[in-house]
């Protein structure tokens, strides 16, 4: 998979970016592989990019595929390549599944014609705007003969099915493996077969299958990118649908339209996130240890045991001591409306004495 960009470069409203699809050295004639590609074209779905094009020449092995390429580009490139940006959510994730099940289901089932993959992985993903994901590098079923030897070192032999890999079966339950395996990178954040991790940690679906059994386990594989953020529930169903894709024997591989209506189910399960993500470590008053091992699980340094000391009796038995009881005198109302300087400073000096006796009361409670 290849980005390539036409058009003018003198004039960005003219110049657009594609996605570029290099095929398989074939012995198939020029004359049937165009007509093949006009019969690619004419596949229209929500789900699908655009066939834009074409790269073919006689007496050429060399061969492409023009797609139309998305605001986000590939799958792979925000799991795995991107720095900017925040991480995508456990919303985005399922969102981005269920749209690249709809497409496959549309491709095995539902268009004029069956088209499938050879080699199908988050490359072959294009994410939009919104975070919806069209599905491009797509194949007819005999574009690929059974035959085929596939390149060890091909980009995308991770996501190639058991019974390809041997026998060069190709069978829409193929894309079912592969879309497992998918399932597996969106949960834990790993890209199968890769040399950053440990050997034993290498291969993903070996590795994660222990976890994906167990449910007290299932979160110490998830993606520390989600920060814990994600419904249990719904990805402990998204761990029994990968199980169910990676099946050994293709009969008991579940149809990529049964695929459809339990990650439509999961939608309803949705995690509302109320308040920004943040890095656990940088949270203050918190010390976090990070482990070497499982992802990168951030966990909590342990705590030393501490209980306060009891307090003391002595300020236990303190409690304020009660004044006694003081009569409050009420200065004499005045019948006339005119008073005398004497009485008055007589009334006023009775105010003041009358409102410090009633703090002393009141304060001694």
């Amino acid at each position: 998979m290849y980005k390539a960009s036409f058009g003018d470069d003198t004039s960005s409203s003219k110049k657009f970016e594609a996605t570029v699809t290099r095929l398989h050295p074939s012995t198939q004639g020029l004359r049937e592989f165009i007509n093949e590609v006009n019969t690619l074209a004419s596949l229209q779905h929500p789900n699908l990019c655009k066939l834009l094009g074409y790269h073919a020449r006689d007496n050429s092995e060399q061969r492409m595929l023009v797609y139309e390429r998305l605001f986000h580009g590939s799958l792979d490139r925000l799991l795995y390549g991107r720095s900017d940006g925040p991480p995508l959510d456990w919303n985005t994730r399922m969102k981005i599944a269920l749209c690249s099940a709809q497409g496959l289901t549309f491709l095995h089932e539902e268009g004029p014609f069956q088209a499938m993959y050879n080699e199908f992985s988050t490359a072959n993903i294009q994410i939009d705007k919104d975070f919806s994901a069209k599905l491009s590098g797509y194949g007819c079923v005999g574009h690929i003969p059974e035959t085929e030897e596939i390149s060890s070192n091909s980009v995308a032999v991770a996501n190639i099915s058991v019974e390809t890999l041997e026998r060069g079966r190709l069978t829409p339950k193929s894309n079912v493996w592969s879309f497992g395996i998918i399932l597996l990178e969106l949960l834990t954040g790993r890209k199968n077969l890769d040399n950053r991790y440990p050997k034993e940690e290498r291969n993903l679906v070996k590795w994660s299958r222990p976890f994906l059994a167990d449910n007290c386990r299932l979160s110490l594989i998830m993606d520390p990118q989600l920060k814990g953020r994600f419904p249990m529930k719904a990805a402990r169903t998204v761990a029994d649908i990968a199980q169910r894709c990676l099946q050994m024997d293709p009969s008991e591989r579940p149809t990529m339209r049964t695929i459809v209506e339990h990650l439509k189910i999961i939608q309803d399960l949705k995690y509302s996130c109320r308040f920004p993500l943040q890095d656990p470590a940088a949270i203050a008053g918190k010390q976090m240890s990070r482990s070497p091992s499982l992802n990168g699980i951030i966990t909590p340094a342990p705590r030393s045991s501490f209980s306060p000391s009891p307090p003391s009796r002595a300020w236990m038995s303190v409690s304020p001591t009660r004044p006694p009881n003081l009569p409050l005198a009420l200065p004499p109302r005045a019948c006339s409306s005119t008073l005398s300087l004497e009485e008055s400073e007589r009334q006023e000096s009775r105010r003041s004495s009358s409102a410090t006796l009633r703090r002393a009361s009141v304060e001694g409670y």
